[in-house]
């Protein structure tokens, strides 16, 4: 029997395709999966990530979100996976710090676009594999730079701290609390004179200056070892 139903002028009516649903006959691969929870995720963050809800994205029932994941953890690591994928290296050669800041500035950029993509990324508790080049592209850098390699790991992840931690300022902090009338905040510096000459830049601060100058200051520092 054929199941498809046909207009007027006998032509046989198709299903539609919805949104992010699979075509009937299809079956899902991971990487679909975790591109549909990436998109989630980037719209609602990832507490809006359930199985039931990404399956109703995708059009199946949540047990057959299983069928290629163990379980809901194993979605975001892929979804950080996908995005560290999506990162450019930075050149192989050339100054060690210029390929230094082209990696934090990528990830800066990522934060600043995608800062719900940004917290997934950023806070596995293990490494996702295709973190391993960037990883790899940054001790390259800092062994052109003429440290050991105990001192490359130090460096590494005393800019990945740095990195994340303004970041994470930058989106959660800074864009709430940013204090806007400076003459208030002026007045409550006036008995420390160190802060008061210096209120605007520590309370109305410039973002992408301060990222700029705190990342130049760790990696000269870096540069003198």
């Amino acid at each position: 029997m054929n199941t498809e139903r046909s207009t007027s002028a006998g032509t046989p009516r198709r299903k539609r395709k919805g949104p992010g649903r699979p075509a009937a006959g299809e079956s899902l691969t991971p990487h679909e999966v975790a591109a549909a929870a990436l998109q989630l995720i980037a719209s609602e963050g990832e507490s809006a990530l359930t199985m039931r809800r990404l399956g109703e994205l995708l059009g199946v029932k949540a047990m057959a979100l299983y069928n290629h994941f163990a379980d809901k953890e194993a979605i975001v690591d892929a979804v950080a996976s996908m995005v560290f994928a999506g990162m450019p290296l930075p050149p192989a050669k050339g100054p060690w710090k210029s390929r230094i800041k082209s990696i934090c500035f990528e990830v800066r950029a990522l934060a600043l676009k995608q800062p719900n993509v940004f917290r997934v990324a950023m806070t596995r508790h293990i490494p996702p594999e295709k973190s391993l080049p960037h990883i790899a592209a940054a001790l390259s850098a800092f062994a052109d730079a003429g440290l050991s390699p105990a001192a490359q790991v130090v460096a590494y992840q005393t800019v990945r701290l740095y990195v994340r931690a303004h970041c994470l300022w930058e989106i959660e902090e800074l864009r709430v609390h940013r204090i806007s009338d400076s003459a208030d905040a002026a007045r409550a510096a006036s008995q420390y004179p160190s802060v008061s000459a210096a209120v605007n830049l520590i309370f109305a601060p410039d973002p992408e200056r301060q990222f700029e100058a705190g990342l130049e200051l760790i990696l000269r520092g870096l540069q003198n070892k």
